[in-house]
Order: structure tokens, then sequence, then C-alpha cells
């Protein structure tokens, strides 16, 4: 079968789903440019607009990052509590309030109110409910291709903020007076993501509380998601106790310095080409590679390697990832920076998208939020580091004024990187075989069984692959628009 055929077989699989599906790509894109955007010249507006340092503004950058997972390790009890409606409202008040108030920004308390609490909590509730979203919105049959696919929008959006960033840090290189303020080039760039926000705003209205029925097609395989309430303790208890979350702990471990490699895109690589190239240089550009990349590759990737376990698919990109600083560990030009981001993008293509699938199914169900959130925490003890690293590298090899030697900066790089794939290949036996928690039926759940599932996905049969393979325990109906649906109570005794 080709790879053309395989898609084509997935994209029909997502005839009559429920609109949310399709609300989540469209939120996805609009907060990827706005994230985007934001974090490919925020090192730059810090040091332009507020004179910071190098070590300092990679430092507020770090922080900003770790405080957004340390957010997400917070609140996940609480999307769990308030379901994915509420919780991306609530995210995103907070997201459009922070990013306006970081485009008027000029004193240092508004800022650190902007980077330190609105915009991490809103990321914090954002980012992870749209994870969930596919998880809830999709079936076992298409979801390792809805993720892809998902993945793909994300990127779609990297590529146009790249874009919008060269043309308004080049184009209007000035600025613009609006309303009597000045912004400059980079506000002017901040000011276009709390738009998008408010767009992404409207937008989580339209959203209900629903979850798709593995045997259901169209609006009669939509069930009414009950949100069931839970202490965090409790939560945590049960998670704390599942055998299957701790080797996904260490997996998400051993991958922190390769989703490092992405934050050094955003902290490190602009002020590296502005230096050595100088201020005209596409840096906007140049990072669009890696979305131009992924929005080609992603989905033929995912469509041809939906029945490869993710393991398998993170194992072998992550080699591919790790290798890409060598080529600006041996010069120092613009195509060894734009192989660079293409060997890391390739690489990405294949590990990235599955480790998203591998999360998100992982999840019991109804504790999805937790789940991330305490699997995110190897990631939290990286995010502040990396940004002290970028500065103190930049400072070190590559300084804005005086002689530079920016090659040994980026092996440095290669040499925190190269472990994680040779830590992947050594402890493949014990983690390799990790699945989907089995979803047991006491207390009356209504439980999704994954084991035949993965069964049936061994099949060669097309027909059998694209089949809604999964048995419903029991539950209670509940009317869904004109239909009677049943509904599902949340798992929530940690049983696995």
């Amino acid at each position: 079968m080709s790879v053309m055929d395989s898609m084509n077989r997935n994209l029909r699989s997502f005839g009559g789903a429920p609109r949310e599906l399709w609300l989540v790509y469209l939120l996805k894109l609009i907060e990827s440019y706005a994230y985007f955007s934001m974090s490919q010249i925020l090192t730059l507006y810090l040091s332009a607009e507020f004179g910071m340092s190098d070590l300092r503004a990679g430092g507020v950058y770090g922080m900003f990052g770790a405080l957004v997972t340390l957010y997400g390790f917070l609140v996940g009890f609480l999307v769990d509590n308030l379901g994915v409606r509420k919780s991306l409202v609530l995210g995103y008040i907070a997201l459009v309030i922070g990013r306006f108030m970081l485009a008027v920004a000029v004193n240092l308390w508004v800022l650190r109110l902007c980077l330190y609490f609105l915009m991490p909590f809103g990321c914090a509730l954002g980012i992870p409910v749209l994870s969930m979203g596919i998880k809830r919105y999709t079936t076992e049959r298409n979801r390792g291709f809805a993720f892809g696919l998902f993945y793909a929008v994300m990127n779609v959006g990297a590529i146009v903020s790249g874009e919008m960033v060269d043309a308004l840090d080049i184009g209007v290189k000035g600025g613009r007076d609006i309303f009597g303020f000045h912004f400059s080039s980079k506000r002017l760039i901040l000011l276009s993501g709390a738009v998008a926000s408010v767009f992404g705003l409207l937008i989580t209205f339209a959203f209900r509380e629903i979850k798709v029925g593995e045997r259901g097609s169209g609006e009669e395989g939509v069930k009414t998601f009950e949100v069931e309430q839970a202490s965090p303790w409790k939560i945590a208890k049960e998670l704390l106790c599942m055998k299957m979350f701790w080797q996904f702990m260490a997996i998400t471990l051993i991958c922190v310095n390769l989703k490092c490699l992405f934050r050094y895109l955003d902290a490190l690589l602009p002020k590296y080409l502005v230096r050595e190239f100088g201020d005209g240089v596409p840096k906007g550009t140049i990072n669009a590679i890696n979305p131009a990349i992924i929005i080609v590759l992603v989905p033929l990737v995912s469509a041809f390697t939906s029945r490869v376990k993710p393991y398998r698919m993170i194992h072998f990109g992550s080699y591919i990832s790790a290798l890409s600083p060598l080529p600006l560990c041996f010069m120092t030009s613009i195509p060894a920076a734009v192989l660079f981001v293409t060997i890391l993008s390739v690489g990405e293509a294949f590990w990235s998208p599955r480790f998203y699938d591998l999360t998100v199914s992982m999840a019991p169900e109804g504790r999805e939020g937790t789940f991330v959130a305490l699997g995110s925490a190897p990631i939290f003890l990286a995010k502040l580091p990396v940004g002290f690293l970028s500065g103190y590298l930049l400072e070190a090899f590559c300084p804005k004024e005086g002689p530079r030697d920016s090659t040994k900066m980026w092996w440095v790089l290669f040499c925190i990187t190269a472990p994680a794939p040779l830590m992947l290949t050594l402890f493949k036996k014990c983690l390799g075989n990790i699945e989907a928690p089995e979803q047991s039926q006491d207390k009356g759940s209504a439980v999704v069984s994954s084991e035949e599932s993965t069964e049936d996905r061994s099949s060669d049969d097309d027909n059998e692959d694209l089949e809604a393979e999964n048995s419903v325990g029991r539950g209670r109906t509940e009317s869904v628009g004109n239909d009677a649906v049943e509904m599902t109570p949340i798992q929530h005794d940690g049983e696995s």
C-alpha cells in the first residue's frame, strides 16, 4: 500500500468527526502563530527594549518556559476537574490579557506579570487541553494520524510566524505609531500575536464537553463526557501507583535534551545569526524551514507508520535530531545553519508527533491533565538551565562585540544532546514495551479496552485497520443532539 493510499484512507476516517476536532486544529493554528512569533524574538526584544544582557535575557526566556511547565504541573488537576471547554476559555482569557500587556510593557513589573504569571498560566491551561481534545474527538483507528495532522497544523502556524517576523522586523524596522503609542517592529510582532489570541478566545465558546465513541461515526457516535470531580491528591496517588506512568516518566527524562534543541532555535539561533551575518539575515525564514519540512513530512510519515509503536519512532528519530548541530560544529555559514534546521526537522518528523501520541494515549481517561503535568516534571527541570546556558554560550563564544568562536558553542550543544538516543537504545528492553493502559470496568465505569485494537493493528488488512475494534462497557445514556447515546463516566480507580 502506498503512502498516499494510506493517507487518503486515514483522511476518510475523519468523515463525520464532530466540529470540536476541527476547532482544535483551528485553535492550534492560531496559538502556534501567537506563541512562535513571540518566542522567536523574545530574547531580542528583551535586549532591545529593556537593555538586558544575553545572560539575563536568556534567563528570562528560560524562566518563562519553566513556568509554563510548572503551572501545568500545578493546574493539571484543575484541567481534569474543569474539562476541555472551561479550561480553554479560562486559558485564553489569560493569554489575551498577557499578550496585549507584553506588547505595550515599558516597566519591568509589567513584563514580569506577563511572562511569569499571565502567559504561562494561559499556556498551561490551553496547550495540553488541545492534546486531550484530539484524544476525545478521535477513535483508536485514526488517533495516530490525527496527532500527526495536529503536529502539522502547529507547524503551519510556525511557518507563518517566521515569515511575519521577517516582514515586520526587517520590512517595518522603524515601527509604527498606533493610537499615540509607538510600536517598534518587535512590539508589532507581539501585538499581532495578541490579536490572534482574541480570535482564539472567541472560538473556545463553540466547544462542547463531549467524547467520540469507538464504534460510532458522525453525530450518533458523540457521547456527552461527564467531568467527575476529584481532589488533586487522589488523582496524583492513582497515577503514581501505575508502573506505566514511571515508564513514561523515564522516556520523558531521556528525551529532555532532544526537546531542548527546539528551545535553542528560539533562545540562541536568532542572536547567533544576527551577530555572525548581520541584521538583514532572514532569521525568521531560516527558522521557518523547520515547520515547512514538518508540514510536508509529518502527514506522510504518520500515514505510513501509523501502526508502528511510538517508542520505535521516538528511538529512530532521536538519532537524526541528535546529529543536527554537527554542521555548525564544523563551519560558520548560512548553509550550515540551514542544514542544522533541516536535519533537526527531519528527525522531529519521526519522533516528536509520536511523543504527543504516547503522552495522551498512556493517560487514563479523565486524568489526562494531571498525567501530562506530572510527566512533564523533568522538562521543567531543564527549561530554566536552557535559557541561562543559551545566554552564557552567546556571551562566551558569540558575543555582540569582540572575537567569536561560535563552533565551540555548537560542540557543547552536540555533546549535551548526543547521549539521549544512546540511552533510548540502552533502555529499549524495559521501556520499549510501554502500552496504553487497559481500563477496568470496576465501579460501573464505562471503559474502552485497547488490547484488541493493538492486536488488530498488526494485520495487513486495510479494512480491519479502520474498523472500530474496541468494546465499550456499561454506562447510562443521555441525549446529545437528537440521538440517545452512552454517557461515559470518568475512570478513577487508577488500575492499568
